[in-house]
């Protein structure tokens, strides 16, 4: 997993040089989304059994993108964004998932924006890396950090020069090498978790 984003943040600057007509300017954009649920692998501390798995329970985001020039087609993003969720146990088709506590997902990244096309509407593609936070509402449990990276791309569609909308599809991953809870070793995990996105938002730039 690692490879593949790092091998698709070095190609981007192969992608070819098509006509932009885009100032370079900074872009601020508060955005709000929904993502979907993530599978966890689960060691079976808590009584389940083995073959159960915990998920990342699907929910509402929000966040903000800060956008910095580099180039008429490339920007560097810095990217932050917070989803209030649970942690779940889904224990077979004919069985109602159950919701084994509350913990909050942050995410901090850094990454590049690639644009093209001109005037109103312009397609991007971005991709990043930086840490994902999770903080579970259990006294037992301790808040993490983890690696996280994510990629994804959309379209902004500008009403001005200096304000637009951004829509944006996109998929973060987790790297849930260690435990959760260094304490009781409950959670533990040797994969990485996918969480798929959508989000919109409304652009400021200047």
């Amino acid at each position: 997993m690692h490879r593949a984003l790092t091998s698709l943040l070095f190609l981007l600057p192969l992608l070819p040089a098509v006509a932009t007509a885009q100032p370079r300017r900074f872009e601020l954009t508060p955005f709000a989304g929904y993502r979907l649920s993530g599978e966890v692998d689960n060691s079976a501390r808590l009584g389940f059994g083995r073959g159960s798995d915990v998920e990342i329970d699907e929910g509402s985001l929000f966040g903000a993108t800060l956008d910095i020039p580099l180039t008429s087609g490339f920007q560097l993003e810095l990217l932050a964004s917070r989803q209030s969720t649970s942690f779940t146990v889904d224990d077979g088709l004919l069985s109602p998932s159950r919701n084994l506590g509350d913990v909050d997902l942050s995410l901090f990244h850094a990454g590049f924006l690639y644009q093209w096309g001109s005037g109103q509407v312009v397609p991007f593609a971005v991709a990043s890396l930086g840490l994902a936070r999770l903080d579970p509402d259990f006294v037992e449990l301790d808040a993490e950090n983890y690696l996280s990276g994510s990629f994804g791309g959309g379209v902004k569609l500008f009403f001005s020069d200096n304000v637009g909308v951004r829509l944006e599809g996109r998929g973060t991953w987790i790297d849930l090498e260690t435990d959760f809870d260094n304490r009781y070793d409950r959670y533990d995990s040797d994969s990485v978790t996918w969480l798929p996105e959508g989000s919109a938002g409304i652009i400021f730039a200047w």
